[in-house]
């Protein structure tokens, strides 16, 4: 059976990039979470592992118990705030969690209690992001009273603003942090991905977009050449001939100015295709870029294929890959370059190639 849409993921392009992060940057953790940015959370981490990871960061309990299920025993970080009533699972687990709050704190120490050995945290400290983090009061409150059966294996922040053209509130909340943590033992983990290629390592590092090839920022990939990880392709459903005048879409905001071919594509917001992208987003037809015309809907969106000869019900077209990256989709949608990779769901299917054979055309790749 032939797929309406789907996703082609390469795990050789995932390793190769998480070798090259360590290779520059030291102790880089694997962020894997929200489905590993859409990519597939196991085979992600499973890559991940086998080019070397010992650190995988995730945001839910359920993530980090699925990666426990799947036979992975390197150290995990739930990164986001978990519940008190998550605390017996994160420690029957072995987990070591991110703590930003003194009732989570407080029932990990509950939990603990019946653990063979201390279990292991972290703490973060709210350097200015406002989210995650304990205040400086709490903060120390906490590391005075600990009790014997947790370890606090370190501290973390994050980064609000890594990814801006200002790094004047970057370096006001690493200022902070480093007064706060200069005289404390244990482990440090500051840099997301943008904070890791702008400022270097800092303790163990939680590498996320780049981990995919995907640019945090505009011209994030000239110093660290990773490989795109994810291509979203489709094969076209409907080819038709439309009138000058003709409208396209929900809410005819598209009216074409001259005889067109326009042409559908089974995707739309029903499989996380984002809607914004409707009369402003690309995607590529037999090489060449046409313009998406009207609105996304849930199920589809249409083409303007008039410029492209030969386009036929049945082609394939490329949404993602192709010389269109996320994070250009993400700039026609005004969005984060996250967006586009993670919100697509159950609805697309991952595919993971095998790498190409030697003396293959693309085995030079990377």
């Amino acid at each position: 059976m032939q797929n309406r849409v789907w996703a082609e993921v390469s795990l050789e392009a995932i390793a190769h990039n998480f070798r090259l992060l360590s290779a520059r940057y030291g102790d880089v953790a694997a962020v894997v979470k929200a489905n590993a940015y859409g990519h597939g959370l196991v085979p992600i981490a499973r890559a991940c592992v086998a080019a070397g990871a010992s650190r995988l960061c995730v945001a839910t309990l359920d993530e980090a118990l699925s990666l426990r299920k799947a036979g992975i025993s390197q150290a995990i970080y739930p990164l986001s705030a978990l519940l008190p009533d998550e605390a017996d699972d994160c420690v029957r687990a072995a987990l070591t969690p991110f703590i930003s709050s003194p009732e989570f704190f407080a029932a990990f120490a509950q939990a603990a209690q019946a653990a063979p050995l201390p279990a292991k945290c972290f703490l973060v400290l709210d350097t200015g992001m406002g989210r995650e983090g304990l205040d400086y009061r709490a903060f120390c409150h906490l590391r005075e009273s600990c009790p014997p059966q947790i370890e606090i294996a370190g501290v973390a922040t994050h980064l609000s603003s890594a990814d801006e053209d200002d790094l004047l509130p970057t370096e006001v909340q690493l200022h902070f942090f480093k007064g706060v943590t200069r005289d404390l033992e244990g482990e440090i983990s500051v840099c997301n991905s943008p904070g890791l290629l702008r400022l270097g390592n800092g303790g163990f590092s939680r590498a996320g977009a780049i981990l995919y090839g995907i640019e945090p920022y505009i011209g994030a990939l000239a110093e660290c050449p990773v490989l795109p990880a994810l291509t979203l392709k489709a094969r076209l459903t409907l080819v038709k001939a439309l009138p000058a005048g003709a409208t396209v879409g929900y809410g005819r905001t598209h009216t074409l100015a001259r005889d067109s071919v326009i042409a559908t594509i089974p995707a739309g917001y029903g499989d996380g295709w984002l809607r914004r992208l409707g009369n402003r987003g690309f995607v590529s037809v037999h090489g060449q870029r046409c313009l998406i015309v009207g609105r996304v809907s849930m199920d589809q969106c249409q083409v303007d294929v008039t410029e492209v000869p030969g386009v036929a019900v049945g082609d394939m077209v490329t949404l993602i890959g192709d010389g269109i990256t996320a994070l250009e989709v993400s700039q026609w949608a005004e969005t984060t370059p996250h967006e586009p990779t993670t919100l697509l769901n159950s609805r697309v299917p991952r595919y993971y190639p095998p790498p190409p054979a030697p003396g293959h055309p693309e085995g030079t790749r990377g």
